[in-house]
């Protein structure tokens, strides 16, 4: 037992002494690390390409989505690029340099890959700048990761706004060096949103990458392209925008119901109609000037506004009619449309009378040659040679508030169907 015992705090002796000598060998020393530098880059040119061609590999690392302007079209980022490549120029011996696995030198000193974001809207700069380093591996492994805030144009599709789905890409190109030279590939199979922090506006729903190639002259470059599938939510415009918009449209049928002599009728459809346009401006304003996509909201807004204007003009035409002296008869069509119209609704009315509060069904056959309506009858039907102007005036407004507001409940139904199928 005694025996067993001492192998025992031998064996956890020499792994200590094992494990901290291991330690001390591996133990990153200044003057190694300066004799790496010196081994590696007294020679080096970076002007040379390490092999042809160099395969780049690069990823993107998205941190948050700034915005995406529709006017614009412009979708802001930030994040960085992780772009990895060998160059067997600048490999050591760990076992030589104190076992140093890796290093750091500054870009400007290093050949790295040219590349470019081929549809950035402020420049095509190359990446990264010259105090950026680079940290380089014992294998030549190279590792260069320069931050960038991206504006990079986006073909946005508005037409279910604001219900829209928008896919933007970010375009890695490489600059200068064909195909041939430098072949660009993907690092991973996806953006990298580790580090990802959600936007108040829209939501990020995937993200996908594929290939691409610029072709100039005879000459193919390559290209990677990280797309960004978001979709805006909704909740702030449909407050903002939708629903003032719909509540506006709906007050357009309300003219008919005010009486003539109010004298507000006129005043009242044009301020609705001028509500109308500036909605319709403001709005615009805000779209991208193309006309490529339309939005549905665009359109439901221009055919208000037109059943607007139709309002204003059977509004005045109504109103002229009511003040017309009963001398200047209208045409005997209005009068048997208007008769007839009545008539169909007062064979199936159910009248109360003022006289003894007594319900009955209305019958319009004369009796002895005379009308069965009386004086205290609550509703009368137009009879040829006692209708008035006025009382056409009134039969029209009652006519038109119904069938407009019918009319714009359809469309409003149509508008919410329409956006409802984007979703």
């Amino acid at each position: 037992m005694m025996l067993t015992q001492r192998g025992v705090y031998f064996t956890v002796i020499l792994v200590v002494i094992l494990g901290s000598g291991c330690k001390f060998v591996s133990s990153y020393s200044v003057s190694d690390a300066e004799n790496i530098h010196t081994a590696i880059l007294t020679s080096y040119n970076k002007h040379v390409l390490p092999e042809e061609p160099v395969i780049v590999q690069a990823e993107y690392n998205l941190l948050t989505i700034n915005s995406l302007e529709m006017k614009t079209q412009t979708l802001t980022t930030s994040g960085w690029f992780t772009v990895v490549w060998n160059d067997s120029r600048l490999a050591w011996t760990k076992s030589s340099y104190g076992n140093i696995e890796h290093i750091y030198a500054s870009q400007k000193i290093i050949w790295h890959p040219e590349l470019i974001v081929g549809n950035s809207v402020i420049g095509l700069t190359n990446l990264g700048q010259d105090d950026i380093q680079l940290r380089i591996q014992y294998d030549g492994e190279v590792r260069w990761e320069p931050p960038a805030v991206l504006s990079t144009s986006c073909d946005m599709d508005v037409t279910f706004f604001p219900y829209d789905i928008q896919t933007c890409e970010v375009e890695l190109a490489s600059w200068g060096f064909p195909s041939t030279a430098v072949n660009l590939s993907f690092l991973k199979t996806h953006v990298n949103l580790n580090n990802y922090r959600t936007n108040g506006e829209w939501d990020l729903l995937s993200t996908d990458q594929h290939h691409g190639e610029i072709i100039e002259d005879d000459l193919t470059y390559s290209e990677l392209l990280f797309s960004l599938h978001v979709q805006r939510l909704p909740g702030y415009y449909l407050m903002s925008v939708i629903f003032p918009v719909i509540v506006t449209a709906v007050l357009t049928s309300v003219t008919f119901m005010l009486p003539v002599e109010s004298g507000e009728k006129v005043g009242y459809i044009l301020t609705v109609l001028l509500a109308l346009a500036v909605l319709l401006t403001l709005f615009s304003d805000s779209l991208p000037t193309t006309s490529k996509h339309t939005s549905v909201l665009v359109i439901f807004l221009t055919v208000t506004l037109g059943l607007a204007s139709f309002v204003i003009i059977l509004t005045v035409l109504i109103i002229r009619l009511y003040h017309k002296p009963d001398s200047d008869v209208m045409p005997p069509w209005v009068h048997r449309f208007a008769n007839k119209c009545r008539t169909l609704k007062c064979k199936t009315a159910t009248l109360s009378l003022t006289d003894d509060k007594v319900s009955r069904k209305v019958n319009t056959t004369p009796q002895g040659g005379k009308s069965v309506w009386s004086d205290k009858d609550t509703v009368r039907p137009f009879e040829d040679d006692k209708t008035t102007n006025k009382d056409l005036a009134e039969f029209f407004d009652k006519s038109c508030f119904c069938v407009f507001t019918v009319v714009y409940l359809m469309v409003v139904l149509g508008f919410t169907m329409t956006l409802g199928t984007s979703s």
